[in-house]
């Protein structure tokens, strides 16, 4: 997908059937894991981009791909090279809520949503952690 993240050694990485949607998740209790029962996640999605979207539609984006139930926080990080919102907030899963801090960068033609999630009874030493995804982020190449 043109990105590079760090992650827990050991998760598992489930794809998308249309190839555009990454979760990298603890190694599943069962046999088969469902993702929507995920509250410890990391989230990784390549969209087409829209010409000039405003920081609004781009706000909106962030918190729309993932069941996001509040909203902490959105803005924009000077990066060279590449158009880059950093955003957190809180969400829900089957079987928990959760934290989560994530990032949104906007290239030519895409936009990658990446979002580093843990439950939230673990989220004061779980952001530590997601604060790592977040900054190991690179992007290597335009997907």
């Amino acid at each position: 997908m043109g990105v590079a993240l760090r992650h827990p050694e050991g998760w598992v990485i489930l794809v998308a059937p249309e190839g555009n949607w990454v979760q990298i998740v603890p190694p599943p209790a069962g046999p088969e894991p469902d993702p929507l029962r995920y509250a410890e996640f990391i989230s990784l999605r390549v969209l087409q981009a829209r010409p000039s979207e405003s920081e609004d539609a781009l706000r909106s984006i962030a918190f729309s791909l993932l069941p996001f139930h509040g909203v902490a926080k959105f803005q924009r990080e000077e990066v060279a090279g590449v158009e880059r919102y950093r955003f957190e907030g809180t969400g829900t899963a089957v079987p928990a809520q959760w934290a989560a801090t994530g990032v949104l960068a906007v290239t030519r033609r895409w936009l990658l949503h990446i979002v580093c999630a843990k439950p939230i009874d673990r989220w004061r030493t779980g952001q530590r952690e997601c604060d790592e995804v977040i900054r190991s982020v690179r992007i290597l190449s335009q997907p």
